[in-house]
């Protein structure tokens, strides 16, 4: 208080609250008075440690000299052991025969006939039940069952199966258990499900299944067919903006050539066996392979001589040989057989 209060002890106690009251200058008093206590140390004194890091152990890797000899005498023996066993397998092994001395174990099998690598490449043929057909088998999932009622258990069982493309004469729809009924025979009916069905006759069913079963397309010059060989030449043109397909057949009708033309190309074939041929050939759209035929828009024709391959040379499709009538148009049939 003033007159009575200590003046310097006031300013003192109020310099020190304003040093304490701050962090910063708080701080910077505690480090001040540590340095101050480090510089005061009396004669035989124990001065204060400034804190310090503990050094670590120091690490040394293990050298090869540190290894023990019986270890190195261990891993020389094993070593040697190995070797020896490596050679003496490699020297028991017998000298592999000469190449001529191998002989081939597998069977010999016998390359398919035409017949057999069409059914592995298309399926089986379509048939053609007895009757006037209307119906055909469309391709699906397994084959399709042909059912018979057996009266005695009163219940339906299968009696075989057809192949897709299969035409039928289709009688009557049971609804209650959507089968439909069809000739199987002379005097005999079968049941086939309605779903495996469509309206069709023969000929419908025969188109569908050419268009199937196309294969790869052809090239233009692509062999399709060709029985023997020679020194006969044929240059073919096809003048149509259609594909074509020519067939040489020889006087017994079998089919020696059969070559694929692209729209507007030119083809020259060698390796002919000389010969009278008499040139079929056919235009259309989409060629099946199964079907040695076009499966859309065909029309097929032939020339009525037998010519050599020097008086076909060049073919023109469609033909213009002198002196030669207009060909006449042939049914898809008789362009498809190659006999």
């Amino acid at each position: 208080m003033p007159g009575t209060g200590n003046t310097d002890a006031f300013v003192a106690a109020k310099r020190s609250y304003d040093v304490l009251n701050n962090s910063r200058t708080r701080a910077e008093y505690d480090r001040a008075a540590r340095r101050a206590a480090l510089e005061s140390v009396e004669p035989g004194e124990i001065p204060p440690m400034r804190p310090t890091h503990m050094a670590a152990a120091p690490i040394r890797n293990p050298r090869v000299a540190d290894v023990p000899i019986a270890v190195w005498a261990v891993l020389g023996t094993v070593l040697v052991v190995g070797i020896f066993e490596i050679v003496r397998h490699l020297l028991m092994l017998s000298p592999l025969p000469p190449h001529r001395e191998i002989r081939a174990n597998a069977p010999i099998v016998t390359p398919a006939s035409p017949e057999v690598a069409r059914i592995l490449a298309y399926g089986p043929t379509p048939l053609r039940l007895p009757g006037n057909p209307n119906y055909y088998i469309v391709p699906a999932a397994g084959g399709t069952v042909v059912w018979r009622y057996d009266e005695p258990r009163k219940a339906f069982v299968p009696a075989g199966q057809l192949p897709p493309f299969s035409s039928v004469q289709a009688l009557r729809l049971n609804r209650q258990n959507g089968l439909v009924e069809v000739r199987i025979g002379d005097a005999a009916n079968g049941f086939i499900e309605a779903a495996r069905l469509t309206p069709g006759d023969a000929a419908a069913a025969h188109r569908a299944y050419c268009a199937h079963n196309t294969g790869p397309a052809p090239g233009n010059g692509e062999i399709l067919h060709q029985s023997g060989t020679g020194k006969g030449r044929l240059a073919l043109d096809n003048r149509t903006t259609q594909p074509a397909v020519v067939k040489l057949r020889d006087s017994a009708g079998t089919t020696v050539l059969t070559t694929y033309l692209a729209p507007g190309a030119h083809v020259e074939v060698e390796g002919l066996p000389e010969g009278r041929y008499r040139p079929d050939f056919a235009i259309g759209e989409l060629w099946s392979r199964a079907c040695q035929s076009f499966a859309a828009g065909m029309r097929a024709q032939r020339l009525s001589g037998f010519f050599t391959l020097a008086a076909l040379t060049p073919l023109t499709i469609p033909p213009d040989l002198p002196g030669e009538p207009f060909p006449v148009d042939i049914p898809d049939q008789a362009f498809e057989r190659d006999q």
